[in-house]
């Protein structure tokens, strides 16, 4: 887990690169990868359950990059865009069309079905966090101005 976790913020942080992002943010996007990675595969350990680790992964991902974007005074995009690199299901979609191209229609409807619930469960992890977390975030973690005098 702990390797993998180490690749997914590597990958992080190598999409960062290429979405010019530079500096401090980078890494800070490539522990955001790295810890979402990591939670996610905790829960999918514990529970057995793929779209379960990859609601949670978003969920995290997009917490932990709206609390980024709240203190370096950034746009949350540019944390959340390459920390959720990792979890995009593109082999899920790649083993659906191999088998849809050998015949296999079965098994490419279902593999298709497969990688449309996981980027359906991605897609409701970051929503949930801009939705519930980020006014809540906002306040808590906004610079505070001080009193009137």
């Amino acid at each position: 887990m702990i390797r993998s976790s180490l690749f997914a913020g590597l990958t992080t942080v190598a999409f960062g690169y290429l979405y010019q992002l530079a500096g401090v943010n980078l890494w800070i996007a490539g522990a955001i990868g790295a810890l979402a990675w990591a939670g996610a595969s905790v829960i999918g350990t514990l529970t057995g359950a793929g779209l379960l680790s990859n609601f949670l992964g978003a969920l995290i991902v997009g917490v932990l990059a709206e609390m980024a974007a709240v203190r370096k005074r950034q746009p949350v995009t540019l944390f959340m865009v390459p920390a959720i690199i990792s979890f995009v299901p593109g082999y899920l979609v790649y083993q659906s069309m191999v088998a849809f191209l050998k015949g296999q229609s079965a098994d490419g409807i279902r593999i298709g079905f497969t990688a449309l619930f996981a980027a359906g469960a991605l897609s409701l992890g970051l929503a949930l966090a801009t939705a519930v977390f980020r006014p809540m975030l906002r306040r808590w973690l906004a610079p505070r101005k001080p009193p009137a005098t």
